[in-house]
């Protein structure tokens, strides 16, 4: 068995047609047949079975693909490794980002990267809401992803790097918007119409647990911060839930009350990454940075980045 073997394999096990993986290869196609005649007769199990014109994994190539995989990874690393130990960390990041963290949390972030790692490194935005973030990632069109927590998504790791806050958003001639602080309960009393987030979002099933137990329902809902604040902003007898972001900048009527009942760190932002993918240095080296980052929110400095909306 050797590298050209496994390299084949893993071509063959993802086009799953010996001539496209040929071609993809740039080798002959009785050459990809024989190493892989070869590989089956050195392993004594039948790695593909012949379905027409192409071909699928046995179960014996489905493990065998686990473990290939992890093992190629594991060696491209390595080798870029070696080759950028003595370099500044360069190339480019594609980050997939809800819009809510670019305002001073990212430019921060950034900042403090380029102080560590220099300038070589270019990192392109592409915004966008978390679920479509998530699977825009899952397809690979990201490296990484800030976005909200979301169960159930094997594969992805999600690790907490801010928290945003949840408010009462009134327009301020509303009887309440005087008020330091508000809670769910005081809301349910004076029985105002409820505007927050679409329950189906990861934001709108948080915010709809809290109605749940605080016996409130949303009267209308929205996708986002500035959506949102409009409604507010037009119906002056509403309480909107929400995100105290920068979304809600444009509302010069509008006043965020505190709610003394929910957590500050009410709703996390997640660094996202896929678990088995295959990582750059300079990918791995964020992942880690980002990790460690402390960060200020009183910073307001801006960074200029290359974006792109999704």
């Amino acid at each position: 068995m050797n590298l050209s073997q496994l390299y084949y394999f893993r071509t063959l096990a993802r086009l799953q047609h010996y001539t496209k993986a040929a071609a993809e290869l740039f080798i002959a196609q009785s050459t990809l047949s024989n190493a892989m005649a070869n590989l089956e007769r050195e392993l004594g199990v039948p790695l593909f079975a012949r379905k027409g014109r192409t071909v699928e994994l046995t179960k014996y190539g489905r493990e065998f693909e686990a473990a290939v995989i992890e093992s190629l990874n594991a060696l491209d690393k390595g080798v870029e490794r070696a080759r950028e130990q003595a370099e500044l960390l360069t190339g480019t990041i594609d980050i997939g980002t809800v819009y809510t963290v670019q305002d001073s949390y990212l430019p921060a972030l950034m900042r403090a990267y380029r102080a560590s790692y220099g300038d070589g490194l270019t990192v392109n935005l592409f915004q966008g809401l978390t679920l479509p973030l998530l699977e825009d990632l899952e397809r690979d069109r990201y490296e990484l992803a800030f976005a909200a927590y979301v169960e159930n998504r094997p594969g992805l790791t999600f690790v907490p790097v801010l928290s945003q806050s949840l408010v009462a958003l009134l327009h301020r001639n509303h009887p309440l918007a005087s008020r330091e602080s508000l809670s769910l309960a005081e809301l349910a009393s004076h029985d105002c119409p409820i505007i927050t987030y679409r329950p189906e979002t990861p934001i709108g099933t948080e915010v709809a647990r809290h109605l749940d137990a605080a016996g409130l329902k949303a009267a209308a809902h929205a996708d986002d911060e500035i959506s949102l604040g409009a409604l507010v902003d037009s119906e002056n007898d509403s309480v909107g839930l929400v995100l105290n972001t920068l979304g809600l900048a444009p509302f010069i009527n509008l006043v965020a009350v505190p709610l003394s009942d929910v957590p500050k760190d009410f709703h996390p932002i997640c660094l996202v990454y896929k678990e088995r993918a295959f990582k750059t240095r300079a990918v791995e080296t964020f992942i880690e940075f980002t990790t460690e980052f402390k960060w200020d929110p009183s910073a307001e400095d801006t960074e200029d980045f290359e974006e792109e909306d999704s």
